[in-house]
């Protein structure tokens, strides 16, 4: 086997052919495969779609010189290659047999993943010619060469049908219109973490989590009575919550206590009743086809960053692979969902350390998948509507707020339709005639507090208001520099008197004061920037361009480092300008945090959520340098999705955020071991963020409460 590819692998399924090592690998564990089984597969693999004649594999898997009995042979290595893939001849998903002829490989194929599709006559395993990756579109191959004529035709007079459709789209009489639309608040907690509306409208369900567990409840919507039909539990993840197309029965998704990391499917009746398991590993809500008889879910694969798209039987059985995502975020499933027509699904993903979202159309025929939308901010769970030709969803804005659209198919074309003050969760629910549709809609407080280091439960708030400051930290002359969600910077005095704008740069993240400029990234462009301004706010300068988190100064404010996402890598950079360095590697089996740096400038600390075989959380220890191991420390579960991490004044101790009994507060973890210990003592409220000032006087906070409750929008349409 020679040629470029000797360092790739086929993707295909669950499946991976490593060419290099000549090896076959089922979600990461290898197969027993023999080599002239294996050689099948590859000469197979080779050109996709295509029929591959019992001649050509016997010229190509035996020497002429070699006296078998060839037809024997090749039944006996086709027969043990497809039990390899657990394939069936009278009902394959990998290799069709051609009757008379030979062979073709009908699934879609990958090399290395996203972007890069295997397609005949473009793709050649044994001469290492690849073609050039799509430049926007997720294109899988599809599984019939016979088709790509037809499909030739079929896109001409696509084309046409598509221009006139989003012509007459957008020309239409504008039926959703929120003049019309009512909005009503179903519940009053605070404290609802996902709900689903019954088909016909007659139930709402909806989570309550309180103190650690969640309970279910279902609300009666002809006498909006509200009653609790699953006691509170820890192990219940219900905003995975779906009612049957009859609506009686709800789907629900939670932890399986004795695997952690592991979530199963349940269904229980609507009224209550006894609870039963449908299928194991699943991390999305399900859908039902139009005719009800199967759903589709996702499943994550964290080890591989992909995302499975599967279908199963209503009773939970036939649990089948149709489509692979790979490089799809596993963290990031919001579920996918059956068009009315029940020809295709769509599903939208994450792309995984690369700031891209994207919503992605799956054939059901064939699961062939195309990016039908793509977006720098979070894409909800989208919902089709009766027509068949829009999604209803909720897209998270450049502020993390989350705000209703639709979006045409199969054009693809975006129309805002909400802008409120309200965060709508992303996984949204609406009944079957479209017209009423349910979420979650948050509201945040947060205000700026302040405590001496000396006593922190002398704390004490120093702002108040409408406008929520998420991020804090100490800016030019002892002042704050504060954050908001709408992506705005603002500057204020140390008592927290006297807000203004800090600077007119737009869509600002993360903010550091450094050397005597004041840092922050920011995605005005569309792409993130590490901008630096003067102390003033002006003069903004560009240091790099990338797809970068979590600014951290170095102690002598000579450069100022980051968290390469499309990457597994820590960059520095100097604060005057200049080529950006690597100064450590982050292990790729995981996910990391906000980063830390000791008072001395020689070690960077960044908690660490490693993904199996049992996840789990650590703090990760790495000196500045690029050949240095992180040390490993154990680690609270809750502390990786924090905004700060700071080291102790000694540099003996790591300072983070945990939420226990509903209140957020800062704990130190020793270096050289021992358990947590707590250092502020609040008995409620969150604590979004905190810095200290740099003579480590004073602690500054931004603390308040995040409501969230049951909405209905209806008269939609």
């Amino acid at each position: 086997m020679s040629g470029s590819l000797n360092s790739n692998r086929l993707c295909f399924g669950v499946f991976e052919a490593d060419l290099a090592r000549a090896e076959l690998f089922n979600r990461g564990r290898q197969v027993r495969i023999e080599n002239q089984p294996f050689q099948m597969l590859l000469i197979l693999l080779e050109r996709p779609g295509e029929v591959v004649t019992r001649e050509e594999l016997q010229k190509r898997l035996w020497p002429a010189d070699t006296f078998v009995e060839f037809d024997s042979g090749l039944n006996t290595a086709i027969k043990k290659l497809r039990y390899a893939l657990g394939d069936s001849a009278d009902n394959p998903t990998f290799i069709e047999t051609v009757p008379r002829r030979g062979y073709r490989f009908i699934a879609p194929v990958t090399i290395n993943g996203f972007g890069e599709p295997v397609a005949a006559a473009e793709a050649s395993v044994s001469h290492g010619a690849v073609a050039p990756p799509a430049s926007k579109s997720y294109f899988p191959v599809g599984i019939r060469e016979s088709k790509r004529v037809a499909a030739i035709v079929v896109a001409a007079l696509g084309l046409v049908a598509v221009s006139l459709g989003f012509r007459m789209w957008i020309s239409r009489d504008r039926s959703f219109s929120m003049e019309k639309t009512e909005i009503v608040r179903l519940t009053d907690t605070g404290k609802v973490v996902g709900a689903a509306i019954a088909p016909d409208g007659r139930f709402v369900v909806y989570a309550l989590h309180d103190r650690g567990a969640i309970s279910l409840w279902l609300r009666q919507m002809a006498t909006s009575s509200d009653v609790q039909i699953l006691p509170p539990d820890e192990n219940y993840l219900f905003p995975r919550l779906t009612f049957s197309p009859d609506s009686n029965y709800i789907y629900f998704v939670r932890n399986d206590p004795n695997q952690p990391g592991i979530n199963n499917l349940f269904v229980m009746p609507a009224l209550g009743g006894p609870v039963r398991l449908l299928i194991k590993d699943i991390d999305s809500p399900v859908s039902f086809s139009p005719d009800g008889r199967e759903f589709v879910f996702t499943r994550g694969i964290p080890p591989r960053n992909e995302v499975q798209v599967r279908l199963a039987n209503a009773g939970g059985s036939g649990e089948r692979l149709l489509a692979t995502l790979p490089g799809a975020d596993p963290g990031f499933q919001r579920g996918a969902t059956w068009s009315p027509n029940g020809r295709t699904i769509v599903v939208p993903f994450s792309l995984s350390g690369k700031g891209r979202h994207i919503l992605a159309s799956v054939v059901v025929a064939d699961g062939t998948v195309r990016a039908l939308y793509e977006s720098p901010a979070a894409i909800g769970r989208p919902l089709w509507l009766p027509d068949g030709n829009t999604l209803l969803l909720v897209l998270n804005d450049r502020s993390d707020r989350g705000q209703f659209w639709i979006i045409s198919y199969p054009g693809g074309e975006a129309r805002r339709l909400t802008n409120d003050l309200a965060d709508y969760d992303l996984s949204p629910d609406v009944t079957h005639n479209g017209r009423t549709v349910v979420a979650v809609a948050g509201n945040v407080v947060s205000n700026l507090w302040v405590a001496p280091a000396s006593d922190t439960s002398k704390s004490r708030q120093i702002t108040s208001g409408q406008l929520p400051l998420f991020r804090v930290a100490e800016g030019p002359e002892g002042k704050l520099l504060a954050w908001s969600l709408d992506g705005k910077l603002w500057i204020l005095n140390a008592d927290g008197t006297q807000r203004a704008l800090f600077t007119e740069v737009p869509s600002v993240g993360s903010a550091t004061y450094c050397g005597g400029f004041v840092l922050f990234n920011s995605y005005r462009t569309g792409r993130a920037e590490l901008i630096r301004v003067d102390s003033e706010g002006a003069n903004a300068n560009v240091l790099v361009g990338g797809n970068f988190r979590s600014l951290v100064c170095a102690p002598d404010g000579k450069s100022v480092f980051y968290r390469d996402l499309s990457a597994p890598k820590i960059w520095g950079v100097p604060i005057q300008g200049g080529a950006p360095e690597q100064v450590a590697q982050i292990p790729v089996q995981g996910s990391t945090g906000p980063l830390g740096i000791s008072p001395d400038g020689k070690l960077l600390a960044y908690p660490f959520e490693d993904f199996g075989p049992v996840p789990t959380e650590k703090l990760a220890i790495v000196p500045l340098g690029t050949g240095s191991k992180p040390k490993l420390l154990n680690a609270p579960g809750g502390i990786w999705g924090g905004f700060s991490l700071y080291w102790s004044a000694d540099g003996k101790r790591l300072q983070y955020l945990l939420t226990r009994d509903g209140a957020t507060n800062i704990w130190e973890q020793p270096l050289d071991g021992g358990d947590p210990k707590q250092l502020t003592r609040f008995t409620s409220g969150e604590i979004f963020d905190f810095a200290w000032s740099r003579d480590r006087q004073r602690l500054l906070l931004s603390r308040g409460e995040i409501t969230s409750d049951v909405v209905m929008l209806s008269n939609l349409r």
